[in-house]
């Protein structure tokens, strides 16, 4: 039997051209397309968070006045919060900055030291040598990094403005869009898709307020131990710590080490009690904060921590150590919506 291969008819020929066309355009414009839905995603991120207290607004405004209300309300909340920490917390990164050599320097010393004290004892044994030149050339290129940063802040602003206006207008037509998103997905699959991004919301609003309360209190409390201790810049190093303790197991150790490395400057002895005193802050997170903030929210194993805080450093750094615990419980809760479906026939 000699099978008969149709030709193409022209309506295939024309869908073909068309994905061809449209896989073409949007390979030309990646880099438009990426900031257009890394605008979108802001605008969205923005418009959940105040969704809230729109809603509470909404029982003696109208919508669009309570949308209005609710973002006017985080950026005040937002402009007040950085007006009463951005001028001394810039202050003290710049003083951050200014002794990173000294700390260097006294490190490059130890650590001649220290090599000389083994090299004297076991011969045999080769340590290499301590390159302060390339640490204090990779800290001055994290400097300057934050300086570009810096330069760019016009262009955060606009962009930021036009986050703020979209997620107005996706305030105003929440219901409208989201109908729309729905009418998107098959007949038969739209209640569970419902039921999906209803439990999302509510887990990560749970989860993101907690970790605000939990990352607060944490940098309170590691300003108050740096202070006592005697660390200078204990403000900056404070909230480098408290916003580095999102970031579960590792996140303690990576917000600790700057406080460990400025005292550093100041003896071994200061050294050894800015460790003391963070482990103590770490204790009291670990055993009070946490729990009773946080509680079993979560829910993972600390083995699928470990793997999925390891994926998000792999793909994105410290930005993907941060977001992979939100990113897992998303995954985990449309998993469990999409098997209880099934249970349930």
């Amino acid at each position: 039997m000699q099978l008969r291969l149709e030709p193409p008819s022209r309506r295939q020929w024309v869908a073909g051209g068309a994905i061809v066309a449209c896989a073409a355009l949007g390979f030309a414009l990646r880099g438009l397309l990426s900031q257009v839905a890394g605008l979108m995603l802001g605008a969205g991120l923005l418009s959940f968070v105040s969704a809230p207290l729109a809603r509470l607004y909404e029982g003696k405004l109208p919508r669009p006045a309570a949308a209005l209300a609710a973002l006017v309300s985080i950026g005040a909340a937002t402009v007040g919060l950085l007006w009463l920490l951005l001028p001394p917390v810039c202050l003290q990164l710049t003083g951050l900055v200014r002794t990173l050599p000294d700390s260097v320097a006294r490190l490059s010393a130890w650590a001649s030291d220290l090599r000389r004290w083994a090299q004297a004892r076991l011969p045999a044994l080769t340590l290499p040598e301590f390159d302060a030149t390339a640490l204090l050339g990779s800290l001055s290129g994290l400097a300057g990094g934050t300086v570009n940063m810096a330069v760019n802040l016009a262009d955060w602003i606009g962009r930021v403005s036009m986050m703020v206006v979209l997620a107005f207008f996706f305030l105003c037509d929440r219901e409208r869009l989201l109908l729309r998103l729905e009418l998107l997905l098959p007949q038969a699959g739209r209640p569970t898709a419902v039921r999906m991004g209803n439990a999302v919301c509510r887990e990560l609003r749970l989860y993101l307020g907690g970790q605000l309360l939990v990352a607060g209190a944490v940098s309170l409390l590691a300003v108050a131990a740096l202070s006592i201790v005697g660390v200078g810049n204990a403000l900056a190093l404070g909230l480098i710590i408290g916003l580095l303790n999102m970031i579960p197991y590792f996140g303690p150790f990576i917000g600790g080490v700057p406080a460990v490395f400025i005292a550093l400057g100041d003896g071994w002895q200061r050294a050894a009690l800015t460790v003391l005193a963070l482990a103590v802050v770490q204790q009291l997170d670990g055993s009070w904060i946490s729990p009773r903030i946080m509680g079993s929210l979560t829910g993972f194993s600390p083995a699928a921590v470990l793997v999925g805080i390891y994926a998000g450093a792999q793909l994105w750094g410290v930005a993907g150590m941060l977001f992979a615990l939100p990113v897992m419980m998303i995954v985990r809760t449309v998993f469990r919506i999409f098997v209880q479906k099934y249970e349930n026939i």
